[in-house]
């Protein structure tokens, strides 16, 4: 069996890139305006949601993105990018959305780069890669030090091995047939479900 790979960790401590082009790269530059992070974020098996936004000191405009991170295994799931006309508009539009469908708390600017920058490695270290949006997203983290954040950030499951809990846009056998290429068979832990009134496929998780 391949050995589990362990990247995660070792990304913690990256400073991240300067601005990249397209996307939300007018706004990389931009004052940030606030960070909003899910309560409970690092309790273990929690998706982290994280909204970013920036707002132009001259025309007032709001970017703004929100990213899913599974830090379990997946890394940045999906993300959603936004330019609001102003403050009003921000607050009653992603913003708004966001906080309607989970509790959310400010945060600090480094800590959410850490965690988004820690999802990236550890997922991109079973070969899996972020949601094609968040290249368009990525401006907004623009001068965040993740290594000057002290705050621990976890990854993996039980026993410290990857866990792959699924949703309803995964592909599944890829997902699993990858995490089988990669760290071999008993090196990972999965839940499945197919919906809502069926139950869950678990692998160890229950009988550790």
């Amino acid at each position: 069996m391949a050995k589990q790979k362990q990247k995660g960790a070792q990304s913690q401590g990256a400073a991240l890139p300067a601005k990249r082009p397209g996307g939300m790269a007018i706004a990389a530059d931009w004052p940030v305006y606030e960070v909003l992070l899910s309560q409970g974020w690092d309790q273990p098996q929690a998706l982290v949601i994280i909204l970013i936004a920036r707002r132009s000191p001259n025309s007032g405009k709001v970017a703004v993105a929100s990213l899913l991170v599974d830090l379990s295994c997946l890394g940045v799931k999906s993300a959603q990018v936004r330019l609001h006309k102003d403050l009003a508009e921000y607050t009653t539009g992603l913003r708004a959305h966001i906080t309607g469908q989970q509790p959310m708390m400010a945060a600090d600017f480094d800590l959410a780069a850490k965690i988004v920058l820690t999802g990236l490695a550890y997922a991109a270290s079973f070969g899996f890669k972020p949601d094609p949006v968040f290249a368009q997203a990525e401006p907004l983290l623009n001068g965040a030090n993740s290594a000057a954040c002290r705050t621990p950030v976890k990854t993996g499951g039980p026993e410290g091995k990857p866990l792959f809990i699924n949703g309803p846009y995964d592909d599944v056998n890829k997902i699993i047939a990858q995490l089988q290429r990669t760290v071999g068979e008993g090196n990972f832990h999965y839940m499945i479900g197919a919906g809502p009134d069926e139950p869950l496929l678990l692998n160890s998780l229950d009988e550790a």
